[in-house]
């Protein structure tokens, strides 16, 4: 390091002043360089450490910058240092600077791992010798460790290291500035890139057909870029045909230099990548340098014109190329890995509207030949074999559900009811005396089978207080008849008296004993309880009338279905129908409407209509009230219609009522 930069902080009274005063002007020339930006990152970094290394009156220091996933130092894996700054005022070795250079990365190291600044004791002091400290500091671009310097220095104790290491994170923010530069000339290299290929697009609609577009775009190319000359070679079968040459209005299609030309686009065409081949760089053999791929027939062309430079980039449609963009520039042009991006960004963009103007550029005739010709390809040709293979059995599907067209059928839950069936009432007012079965261990009853016993106390009491009273009035009768009145004649009227209380008592006498006839219910006919179980209500008080058990036939049954609003105008008498009970769902048995009640009933907050039918056979193991599932045959539909015509009819009830339709 040049004497100035580096100074003993032992010698004077006041060795911070002196230093200060001899590295006033040495440090604004460097601030001065640090302000107007090194060329790269490891040159701004070595400035930047000889300033720092100036500020705080260094002795040695080092700059290194940060590789992630990189050996650590320690051996680890996380990230390595690599040096790229090391400034040391004596002649040293090579041996003894690498010894340096390792001591120093140790020292980072830590500060890397807990992300930040340190300033670390590296030697104590000696007589009037004072303590060696080493000041770190972390280099960061959006928050993130890229680079870390470091400066020995002596200073009398840690605070006034402190306050050295506050000098060195003021000059270290000098890297802020340096990142923000090349940020603001990354962004300026692109938009000058993106306003390039906007004006190249504008050069390419307004121009009438493709061959005055593709000519456009060579002009336009070649005064923006510097290219001597700027082609564009067109895909036509597996060939590639020159369409356009810059500043050539018209040109032989068999001359040499179109020959040329079209030999290294097909070379790129090939290769489907950018060939770029440059005479003035080193390759292999001294030949020429550019990409690693095959660049022969660039370099034919370029020693044909004299070296220079030849660069070709695909022009792709989607992801099939359609063309050929080649430039040529003179001997001694360096291109840029900007310049080859903006380029290969251009020709990304624009190959899609030089396309568009190649297609819209043909015969009506052949555009309908084309077109059906890539149809016909792309429907029997082996790429997309999976979509094409959906689509094919998608079309089928919807031609089978239209065409398709079997038996529609209106489902229903069913029960089986019995044709004669009857319903045993109270005969009187009274109570339960016994209930003499039990219908939940036999339902089968005879003719004549005693069922339930009605109380007759009581009913026989007032049987036997009429009959007495049927007595009583016949004897006053009988005395009113044979007794004479003071006139002599018979008590007529005492007789009719009598007699007619005598037929009062007598009527009422016979309708208690008709009452106690009654009382012992018995089964009507031979059957099955259907409803009636009166387990629990001996010695229940029952009104006359209220129903007590139904008898039903369990040798005549019929089945009684109920089916929806929506589908009971497809139902009609005579239709025929299956049903499938619960217990045995896996047999089937016909059957014939014969009856629709047309009154519909409340069924789970829906209209049901109820339609009778008549089994077309019969199963020992059915039992009234058996329910299932039924279908009843209307007609053939398409199964398409079958399946979206409540939703269509539910869509266009809507529809009508919301106005939609008329």
């Amino acid at each position: 390091m040049a004497s100035g930069t580096v100074e003993s902080s032992s010698q004077g009274s006041n060795p911070e002043q002196q230093q200060q005063q001899q590295q006033g002007i040495s440090r604004s020339k460097l601030v001065q360089r640090l302000l107007a930006t090194s060329a790269n990152l490891p040159a701004f970094i070595n400035d930047l450490l000889t300033t720092q290394a100036v500020v705080v009156a260094g002795t040695e220091a080092a700059g290194f910058l940060l590789e992630r996933g990189a050996a650590g130092p320690d051996g680890g894996s996380g990230f390595g240092l690599k040096p790229i700054a090391h400034i040391r005022p004596d002649q040293s070795d090579n041996e003894t600077r690498q010894a340096a250079i390792k001591a120093f990365t140790e020292i980072i190291a830590p500060c890397i791992q807990q992300n930040k600044d340190g300033a670390i004791e590296v030697g104590g002091a000696a007589g009037d010798v004072e303590p060696q400290f080493c000041l770190v500091t972390l280099l960061r671009n959006e928050g993130e460790v890229v680079a870390a310097s470091a400066v020995i220095t002596r200073c009398r104790d840690n605070e006034r290291a402190q306050q050295r290491l506050m000098s060195m994170q003021l000059v270290a923010g000098y890297f802020d500035l340096f990142t923000l530069r090349r940020s603001v000339d990354q962004s300026r290299s692109i938009a000058q890139s993106h306003q390039h290929v906007l004006q190249l697009a504008t050069a390419v609609a307004t121009a009438q057909g493709f061959e005055s577009a593709a000519m456009n775009l060579c002009n336009e190319l070649s005064t923006r870029t510097g290219a001597t000359r700027v082609s564009i070679g067109w895909l036509k079968g597996t060939r590639v045909r020159v369409k356009a040459l810059s500043h050539t209005e018209q040109f032989d299609k068999r001359q040499e230099l179109i020959v040329q030309l079209e030999r290294a686009m097909e070379e790129c065409l090939d290769q489907e990548e950018i060939v770029h081949f440059d005479s003035n760089a080193t390759g292999e053999g001294g030949a020429g340098g550019g990409t690693q791929n095959v660049t022969r027939e660039a370099q034919a062309l370029s020693r044909a014109q004299g070296g220079n430079t030849v660069i070709s980039l695909p022009l792709r449609r989607q992801e099939e190329i359609v063309g050929v963009l080649t430039l040529e520039f003179s001997p001694g042009t360096k291109l840029g890995p900007q310049a080859a991006t903006g380029l290969a960004v251009a020709a990304d963009l624009l190959a899609p509207q030089l396309y568009d103007r190649y297609q819209n550029d043909r015969w009506l005739i052949t555009k309908v030949g084309i077109s059906t010709r890539e149809v016909y390809k792309g429907a029997i040709g082996p790429k997309h074999w999976l979509a094409k293979t959906l689509t094919t059995l998608a079309i089928g599907l919807v031609i089978f559900l239209c065409v398709f067209s079997p038996m529609y059928r209106v489902a229903g839950k069913f029960a089986f009811v019995p044709v004669d069936k009857r319903t045993i009432g109270v005969p009187f007012d009274g109570q339960i005396a016994e209930v003499l079965f039990d219908v939940t261990k036999d339902v089968t009853v005879t003719e004549g089978q005693p069922l339930v016993r009605m109380r007759t106390d009581q009913l026989e009491t007032q049987l036997a207080q009429a009959r007495a009273r049927e007595a009583q009035a016949n004897q006053r009768y009988q005395l009113s008849l044979d007794s004479k009145d003071q006139d002599g004649k018979p008590k007529v009227a005492e007789a009719a008296q009598a007699q007619y209380e005598a037929a009062e008592a007598k009527a009422q006498a016979d309708e208690l004993q008709l009452k106690i006839n009654d009382a012992m219910i018995k089964a009507p006919f031979t059957g099955v309880i259907l409803q009636g179980d009166l387990k629990y209500k001996t010695n229940a008080t029952v009104k006359e009338g209220d129903p007590l058990i139904e008898v039903g036939k369990r040798d005549k049954l019929r089945v009684e279905l109920k089916v929806g609003e929506r589908d009971i105008q497809d139902v009609k008498l005579g239709a025929k129908g299956e049903l499938r009970t619960s217990a045995q769902p896996g047999d089937k048995y016909p059957f014939t409407i014969d009856s629709i009640v047309p009154r519909p009933n409340p069924v789970e907050g829906q209209n049901k209509f109820i339609i009778y039918a008549t089994l077309d056979g019969a199963s020992s193991q059915w039992y009234p009230g058996q329910e299932g599932e039924a279908r009843v045959n209307v007609r053939h539909e398409p199964l398409i219609w079958q399946w979206l015509h409540r939703s269509f009819d539910f869509v266009r009830l809507k529809a009508w009522s919301w106005g939609v339709l008329p």
